[in-house]
């Protein structure tokens, strides 16, 4: 064999080698997957929601729902309690997706109480939402929760301007509304802060 070709069969099997070992370095350096009950709660209610060995006592108050194109968000006002009397109260948006081709995907998001009086302030803010806000042709104004709700209002596409809900941790669920179903969102969500602040 001459020395030109074991040179090269030589540096060929040194970076078939290097390049499986830094491959198997990259996959160790990956995170493993995780289960949902290793995920640290984001707010007081699902620090509350997830105590374990303890009695806790939910009460709830449905305020509405709102029935969109492609499925339905629930508003319940929430009060959660142990029996030392320990309490949070706030907010329950349920989105429920409806897909043809799937069964109705359900997922809750958990607003505390304290996150109530923001999240109706972004309401009102995105609903103002147009296209003079950038000089770029579309847009999409956001507002997302510690419980990974999100409000957003955005230029579609094909023109004119629609608004959207999103819900969920591992996999997000999405609800298209018209800016006049927003605002039917944002009233129920207030008429539920009403509520809690009724049995304080």
């Amino acid at each position: 064999m001459s020395p030109t070709r074991w040179l090269s069969l030589s540096s060929l099997m040194i970076a078939a080698s290097f390049s499986s070992v830094c491959a198997q370095e990259r996959w160790q350096r990956l995170p493993p997957a995780r289960e949902a009950q290793f995920y640290a709660p984001r707010n007081k209610l699902e620090e509350f929601e997830s105590r374990q060995q303890t009695v806790l006592i939910k009460g709830r108050t449905w305020v509405g729902t709102l029935r969109v194109q492609n499925g339905s968000v629930r508003v319940e006002a929430t009060e959660i309690h142990d029996a030392s009397n320990s309490r949070v109260t706030g907010v329950t948006v349920t989105i429920v997706a409806v897909d043809p081709d799937r069964s109705a995907n359900e997922v809750r998001c958990l607003i505390d109480d304290v996150e109530i009086d923001p999240l109706i302030k972004a309401f009102d803010s995105v609903a103002k939402a147009n296209e003079t806000i950038t000089k770029l042709t579309h847009f999409e104004v956001h507002y997302r929760t510690f419980a990974d709700f999100e409000i957003m209002v955005f230029k579609q596409t094909t023109g004119g301007i629609a608004a959207a809900i999103e819900g969920g941790f591992f996999e997000r669920t999405r609800l298209l509304l018209t800016l006049d179903e927003l605002t039917k969102l944002r009233w129920m969500i207030a008429q539920a802060k009403d509520k809690l602040d009724e049995i304080k």
